[in-house]
C-alpha cells in the first residue's frame, strides 16, 4: 500500500470532504425545499427512529455535541416539529417524540435522502454496495477504539518510545 504523500491523501480527509460536500447539498437543499437546517434534520431524523429520545442520547448517536443537539431540538419544538415531555423514571430528562406535523417532514426529507442515497450507491460497481458498507463499518468499530485507546503522554510520540 502506497502511503499518502499529503494529508490530502489520508482516508480520513478522503471521507471528511465527501461528508462535507454531501453535508453542504443536503444543507442547502433541506433549508431552500423545506426550511430545515442540516443540524435540525439529523435532530429529526434520530427523533424518528429512536422516538422517544433524549438529546444526550441523540448527540451519542450523531457521536456530535450536546449543545447544538439541544439548540436545534428546541428549535423544532417551538416550530411544532418535536415535542417533549418529562421522563416518568427521571423528572430531569426530557423525551422527545415527533408531531404528526414533524413526522410529515420527516417523511418528505427521507425521500429526498434516500433518493441522493440511491444516486450515490448507482456510482459503485454492480455488488459492491455491502462491501463498502462492511468496510465503514469495521473503521467505523476501529476509530471507537481508538477513541478510547490512552493518548501517549504529550511529548512523547510512539517512535521515542
Amino acid at each position: 500500500m502506497k502511503k499518502p504523500a499529503s494529508v490530502t491523501d489520508f482516508l480520513s480527509s478522503r471521507v471528511l470532504r465527501l461528508s462535507n460536500t454531501l453535508g453542504l447539498y443536503a444543507s442547502r437543499r433541506y433549508r431552500d425545499e423545506f426550511g430545515v437546517t442540516l443540524p435540525e434534520w439529523r435532530v429529526l431524523s434520530i427523533v424518528a427512529s429512536s422516538e422517544p429520545t433524549t438529546a444526550r442520547d441523540i448527540s451519542r448517536n450523531l457521536a456530535t455535541d450536546k449543545g447544538w443537539v439541544g439548540l436545534s431540538a428546541e428549535s423544532l419544538r417551538k416550530r411544532g416539529l418535536v415535542q417533549g415531555s418529562a421522563d416518568e423514571r427521571d423528572g430531569r430528562r426530557i423525551l422527545l417524540t415527533l408531531t404528526d406535523e414533524g413526522r410529515k417532514l420527516h417523511s418528505d426529507i427521507l425521500a429526498v435522502a434516500q433518493e441522493r442515497h440511491e444516486r450515490l450507491l448507482k456510482k459503485l460497481p454492480s455488488g459492491s454496495e455491502q462491501i463498502l458498507f462492511e468496510a465503514l463499518d469495521r473503521l467505523q468499530a476501529e476509530a471507537d477504539v481508538m477513541l478510547v485507546e490512552p493518548l501517549p503522554r504529550k511529548g512523547r510520540s510512539k517512535r521515542s518510545v
